[in-house]
C-alpha cells in the first residue's frame, strides 16, 4: 500500500523532532525521554525538565531584535549574555526565559 503525501509528512516531522531533541538534549548534558510513563516530558537532566518546540518557520522579528540588542550589551558591559525575557502580563503576570544554546550537527 503506498504511504499517503500526510503520512509521510508527519513521519518525517516526527523524525525531525526526535533527532532536535537528541541534539539538545546533548548540549544541556541531559537525554530524551523514553519512559512512557511520562508522557508530556521532552528531555531532562540530573535537575532540570524541559519542552522542546520545533519549527521551520522563521524566529518571531522581536526575539532577533531582542537578541541583537543583547549581544551589544553583553560587549559593551563584558557580561555573559543570559538571554531574552519575555514577560507576559495577560491575566497573572509570567516570564519566560529565552536563550540560545549550541547544539552541535551530528549525523
Amino acid at each position: 500500500m503506498k504511504e499517503s503525501a500526510i503520512h509521510k509528512q508527519n513521519r518525517n516531522n516526527r523524525q525531525r523532532g526526535k533527532h532536535y531533541e537528541r541534539r539538545i538534549a546533548e548540549a544541556i548534558g541531559g537525554v530524551r525521554n523514553l519512559d512512557k510513563r511520562y508522557q508530556h516530558l521532552d528531555i531532562y537532566n540530573d535537575t532540570t525538565c524541559y519542552e522542546v518546540k520545533s519549527s521551520q518557520s522563521s524566529v518571531p522579528q522581536w526575539i532577533l531584535s531582542a537578541t541583537k540588542q543583547n549581544e551589544l550589551a553583553s560587549k559593551e558591559s563584558g557580561y555573559e549574555q543570559g538571554g531574552i525575557i519575555k514577560v507576559w502580563t495577560r491575566g497573572t503576570a509570567r516570564a519566560f526565559l529565552i536563550k540560545e544554546i549550541n547544539i552541535k550537527e551530528t549525523e
